[in-house]
């Protein structure tokens, strides 16, 4: 004897249950599901997953380039670029030295910029001249006196949702290169000015990333499919 229905009716009579509820709350409340008004709880339309920004940029990427402004609008041609091209050919991490080893690449300390600006004359260098007041130094001293940061305006900026790692992408491969370069996610900063947004950094943009990337068949050998499927797992970003 069955104590309870056969289980496609079951569940019919839950799914039954559930909406007459969720219908009878609906009934309780004084909300109009046509109402497209901003201030109506349910309105409709197209909706974004991220809370009101206010004003603030959540960054969830453009695909368009975009410059923000910036306390100093310092020059990575300068500080990248190849030395042929008038540049120092400085590597990505000698400023952003967090990415090989943390999730966030970070921006250097004032101090770094100084250890090297100490040394330039910064007379008529508008640039130098900002680095030399937020530092609180000028040319001739060995430190910085001011322990306040530069605030510079955040480029790239994904959601806190999404978690990204920097180390897990740059490690180097068994010939010593980083298996993905800087600039396959930055854009060709080494020719650019001030920073700009270049790639998506959509989900998509990601995903096909790690469809695509050789990186992974260097890695993994025989496993890079399974390890490409497990990319795929919403838990893989989204911790």
């Amino acid at each position: 004897m069955r104590l309870f229905p056969s289980e496609p009716v079951f569940t019919g009579l839950v799914v039954k249950m559930l909406s007459i509820v969720f219908v009878g709350m609906l009934a309780g409340c004084d909300v109009d599901m046509a109402d497209t008004s901003d201030s109506a709880p349910f309105r409709r339309g197209v909706h974004s997953l991220l809370p009101p920004a206010d004003g603030e940029r959540l960054a969830t990427g453009v695909v368009e380039p975009e410059k923000d402004e910036q306390p100093i609008e310092f020059n990575h041609a300068i500080h990248a670029g190849s030395v042929e091209d008038g540049g120092m050919g400085m590597e990505c991490q000698y400023c952003h030295s967090n990415a090989r080893r943390s999730p966030a690449a970070g921006v250097p300390a004032t101090q770094v910029c100084w250890n090297c600006h100490k040394m330039v004359d910064s007379t008529d260098r508008p640039a130098l001249e900002k680095l030399a007041e937020y530092c609180g130094a000028s040319p001739g001293m060995p430190d910085c006196t001011n322990d306040e940061p530069i605030p510079w305006n955040r480029v790239h900026d994904l959601p806190d949702f999404v978690a990204f790692n920097h180390a897990a992408h740059i490690r180097l491969n068994e010939d010593g290169e980083q298996q993905v370069a800087c600039q396959e996610c930055h854009g060709e900063m080494q020719t650019k000015g001030v920073a700009e947004r270049e790639s998506t950094l959509l989900m998509g943009w990601c995903l096909n990333c790690h469809k695509t990337h050789p990186a992974v068949n260097d890695r993994y050998g025989a496993n890079a499919e399974l390890r490409r499927a497990e990319l795929k797992d919403c838990y893989t970003c989204h911790k």
